[in-house]
């Protein structure tokens, strides 16, 4: 009797294993859905992720190549993306990322890569003068960055071709574009306060010409030194100038002071002179 009681629980305890053992056969594994790109950084810069939109953005310093840009991107455990984590792209336009789950299932997300603008809407006043527009950019640049970033505005350093023109934009300097002249001086130029506009002779001494977006394409208004000559009667309003003291003096101010400052023996506000292409000044753009 004991021995048949014996046997019958073991047959029980085969058949529970056999039958858990036939369960766990049929039911197959739960695979992850999880599917989401959790991190997106891109030159050491994180991306902003939209996830109901599912869209990313990112702002890179200006002048960063957006051809060749390498993002590392994060995703949900057990998941994938294409292209991966790493691959260099081009977000010249904005790049799909699909992302896979586990469980086979994708979803694509946009992203967009942008760089910052040359100058920041806080530092900029606009202002028409006979019907041209113009900005005075309050951000001190080189001759040639202010160049580009006329250029990228859509625009060019301007171009002054008439006493009226010239006394306008001078008007709107001093009087409406809250500037601050200390904070745009050139050392070469006798410590005075100017702002650039499109005038250079960078390619050619002594011959000065209008080239505000730095295309290459320009108009020749004066040749020689202080005691040169206007170029097919085009307007000029040089001080003692230009007169390329030191080392490269090659791009053009429109003074806000007096220059020496504080004698005013070389120019008055409001005229030329030759500066270092160097220095860091404000600038005004032109539209056309």
């Amino acid at each position: 009797m004991e021995t048949k009681l014996a046997t019958n629980l073991i047959f029980g305890f085969l058949l529970i294993l056999i039958f858990a053992c036939g369960s766990e056969d049929a039911d197959p594994p739960i695979l992850s859905t999880a599917k989401a790109i959790t991190d997106f950084s891109v030159s050491d810069v994180d991306g902003t992720i939209d996830e109901p939109a599912k869209t990313i953005t990112a702002i890179l310093p200006n002048g960063t190549d957006l051809t060749a840009l390498s993002p590392v991107v994060a995703v949900s455990p057990k998941a994938t993306v294409n292209p991966a984590s790493g691959a260099s792209q081009d977000f010249s336009n904005s790049v799909m990322y699909k992302v896979t789950a586990e469980d086979g299932s994708s979803v694509d997300y946009a992203a967009t890569v942008t760089v910052e603008p040359c100058a920041s809407s806080d530092n900029i006043y606009g202002f028409t003068y006979n019907g041209t527009n113009y900005e005075v950019v309050r951000e001190n640049k080189t001759w040639e960055d202010a160049a580009a970033c006329a250029a990228e505005r859509g625009g060019f350093l301007a171009e002054i071709n008439d006493a009226d023109e010239n006394a306008a934009l001078f008007n709107e300097l001093t009087n409406n574009a809250s500037i601050t002249n200390s904070n745009t001086t050139a050392a070469d130029g006798g410590g005075a306060s100017y702002v650039w506009i499109g005038g250079n002779d960078i390619a050619t001494e002594s011959a000065w010409i209008w080239d505000g977006n730095n295309d290459g394409a320009t108009a020749r208004f004066w040749q020689g030194a202080a005691d040169g000559n206007p170029v097919d009667g085009l307007y000029n309003n040089w001080g003692n100038e230009p007169d390329d003291f030191g080392e490269g003096q090659d791009a053009l101010g429109l003074a806000l002071t007096e220059w020496p400052l504080g004698s005013g023996a070389l120019g008055s506000a409001a005229q030329w002179n030759d500066v270092s292409h160097t220095n860091e000044l404000y600038y005004i753009i032109e539209y056309k």
